[in-house]
């Protein structure tokens, strides 16, 4: 099979985006309303996509909810431009989804011999023609596939690329996979060792090297490249008994060129969500205490390689009374606003609007089991 060339497509856009939309407020007879949505959420149990836009102070909804089909049980997606995408599990096998922002329009591709492959999330890519497509890790198939808009079936693209890989990052002539190093085979997941970083060659597909990560450092929850240099939340374990975080996780500073561990930063906590801000931060939801639902949000620096808002001072994003609220993923603009989505398991979550301190300004309801938030550039 052939293989393609691919280039990265800016997994951290919105480090360079632009602030929040220009206009009158919502209610003004003079509104200027815009034209596309800022940001979205994912939510992975009411199986939709909900569109947003914040101006001036305020959070507000735009067009349709985006139906992603009955059955659906993604937790992940990606973007570029108008184009999302997701991929998951459904016994009659693995599904990528494909979709447009601005229209209804979506395609659907699944894998080879209708294989349920446990995907990792997805990573939108461009090859060397223009063409978009997603790369896609299979955990339970230790590959990576390609998927495209309008092909009904995804290609492999490398295998053993590790034991169990949450995320594939193309970086120059290299498929970065990102690997919990988990035993799987038994329905379990067990440690193995410390997660390892493992480089493919992309026209062949071939091994070419790993780094493994030091002892201490656990599991897999996401991890952003800039330029040569890699942030790996390695979110930590849970009580085998009770599933009480144990407080382990750690944000990991790789240098891709080195292949080498510049540094391991402990989260006092463990590692629920990371997500790139326009405002050239990384923001990090983590436990506090016991209790895997109580979380605070700490905030890194590419930039000078260290914690804005570390495990000492902490963002406690509060809510509409001032008591405090539970994220289960942030992100932030330009100007330091927050954006808090609350994980609700059935009804609706809550969307929240903060300051940089996290204190609220506005929220909106939003669908149950949120688990992403997409925030696009202006």
């Amino acid at each position: 099979m052939r293989r393609r060339s691919w280039i990265q497509v800016g997994a951290l856009a919105v480090l360079a985006g632009c602030g929040g939309s220009n206009g009158t407020g919502p209610d003004d007879p003079d509104v200027v309303r815009p034209d596309r949505s800022e940001f979205a959420v994912l939510n992975s149990i009411s199986g939709t996509l909900q569109q947003f836009n914040r101006i001036d102070g305020r959070i507000v909804p735009f067009g349709r909810d985006i139906q992603l089909g009955a059955g659906f049980k993604g937790r992940t997606a990606d973007f570029i431009q108008d184009l999302w995408v997701t991929a998951w599990d459904a016994p009659e096998g693995s599904k990528v989804l494909f979709g447009s922002f601005s229209t209804d329009e979506q395609t659907l591709a699944v894998f080879p011999n209708n294989a349920v492959v446990d995907p990792g999330k997805p990573t939108v890519i461009i090859d060397g023609g223009g063409t978009v497509g997603a790369l896609i890790p299979a955990r339970a198939l230790d590959a990576v596939y390609v998927a495209f808009p309008g092909t009904p079936m995804a290609q492999i693209t490398a295998e053993d690329v590790g034991t169990f890989v949450e995320r594939v990052i193309p970086a120059g002539q290299f498929l970065v996979s990102v690997d919990g190093n988990l035993d799987d085979e038994d329905g379990g997941r067990e440690p193995l060792g410390p997660p390892r970083i493992v480089l493919h060659e992309f026209i062949s597909g071939s091994y070419f090297d790993e780094l493994r990560l030091p002892e201490g450092t656990v599991g897999v929850t996401e991890a952003i490249v800039l330029e040569d240099n890699m942030l790996f939340l390695a979110g930590g374990g849970v009580d085998p008994l009770t599933a009480a975080p144990l407080g382990d996780g750690n944000l990991v500073e790789i240098d891709m060129s080195a292949r080498s561990v510049q540094d391991v930063n402990p989260l006092g906590g463990n590692g629920i969500s990371m997500e790139a801000g326009r405002d050239g931060l990384v923001y990090i939801v983590r436990t506090k205490g016991v209790d895997a639902t109580e979380t605070d949000v700490l905030s890194f620096s590419f930039a000078i390689r260290a914690w804005v808002n570390g495990p000492e001072n902490p963002i406690q994003p509060r809510g509409r009374d001032g008591s405090n609220l539970n994220c289960r993923v942030a992100a932030a603009f330009l100007d330091g606003q927050m954006l808090c989505a609350t994980y609700a398991p059935a009804g609706q979550g809550r969307l929240v609007l903060l300051s940089a301190e996290g204190e609220f300004i506005d929220e909106v309801p939003i669908g149950a089991g949120t688990t992403d938030i997409l925030l696009r550039p202006s």
